[in-house]
């Protein structure tokens, strides 16, 4: 069975962004949360506070976070002791062996030397809109299509080579 891939996650210009002249919750959120959740281990890469991450769960999934058992796992990079978040990432990807993963970002542009340099693909660093009401739709998109990419290589990868 394979590992259920990592999403690292940002905040703001992820699950916040600047439309309709405010910079406020995107559309959908709880939605998006609920699918991040069933289909990656969601790791919050961001410079928010643990507790306050909470917090926002807290009030975007009311119900679930009540106690009740389809409580999402809650796992926080503590990266402010690095210089940035892709050195972060860097070494955490080198724990992560084989595992696959995804890192949503509104600055990935600004980071793409860094990240270059730090050998990590940018094929697994998405980057977010800022701004406009429907982002989340469209990172879904992006990471259903990666998924299936690599479902497609590893299928690819297991079967047997035709003889020659």
């Amino acid at each position: 069975m394979t590992p259920t891939p990592i999403l690292f996650h940002d905040i703001d210009g992820v699950l916040f962004g600047e439309y309709a002249g405010e910079f406020q919750l995107r559309p959908g959120v709880k939605s998006w949360l609920a699918w991040a959740h069933e289909h990656f281990q969601v790791i919050w890469l961001t410079s928010w506070e643990s507790d306050k991450i909470k917090a926002l769960l807290h009030v975007l999934y009311c119900e679930r976070f009540h106690g009740l058992p389809e409580v999402p796992s809650f796992h926080h990079a503590n990266w402010t002791n690095c210089q940035n978040k892709v050195i972060w990432l860097e070494q955490a990807v080198k724990k992560l062996k084989d595992r696959e993963w995804f890192w949503i970002d509104d600055e990935i542009k600004t980071w793409t030397p860094a990240i270059q340099h730090a050998g990590l693909s940018l094929d697994r660093c998405i980057q977010s809109n800022p701004e406009g009401r429907d982002e989340l739709l469209r990172i879904q998109s992006t990471l259903v299509s990666r998924l299936e990419w690599i479902r497609t290589q590893t299928r690819d990868s297991i079967r047997p080579k035709d003889a020659a």
